[in-house]
């Protein structure tokens, strides 16, 4: 019985893990894509469902118009890990705001938004 329990605590613990590093790469590519004004690199990462709903166009006239209002994203701190979505405090030249981002199993982005940022909200957090 024991023996049972320590192994589904490593494999939750891995799981968890993986899932990080697997954000962390996204959010890392997000930064670069975002800089760089490339939002068909962006687009690639997108899930087939995403695609159909944020096509390229569309992607290509958000990001203009964020980089217009916002100035380059100069990071992303995780702020917290929910099922189904990270949650990054997105530091602008201009502004802070909040980044939600989903990833499906594949690795692919199921969706993402940005939304004012609230300090309050995670101030019993170190650094934040």
């Amino acid at each position: 019985m024991k023996k049972s329990l320590i192994y589904m605590v490593f494999i939750l613990s891995a799981s968890v893990a993986n899932a990080q590093t697997r954000y962390e790469e996204v959010a890392n590519k997000f930064i670069i894509f975002y800089n760089e004004q490339t939002p068909d690199s962006l687009f690639n990462l997108y899930s087939p469902a995403l695609k159909e709903k944020l096509t390229l166009e569309k992607t290509r006239t958000v990001w203009e118009g964020l980089h217009v209002q916002y100035g380059d994203l100069k990071s992303l701190e995780l702020l917290k890990q929910d099922t189904g979505f990270n949650r990054y405090k997105a530091g602008f030249a201009h502004q802070t705001l909040t980044l939600l981002l989903a990833l499906s199993e594949d690795n692919l982005i199921e969706g993402y938004r940005l939304v004012p940022y609230d300090a309050d909200k995670f101030k019993d957090q170190k650094n934040r």
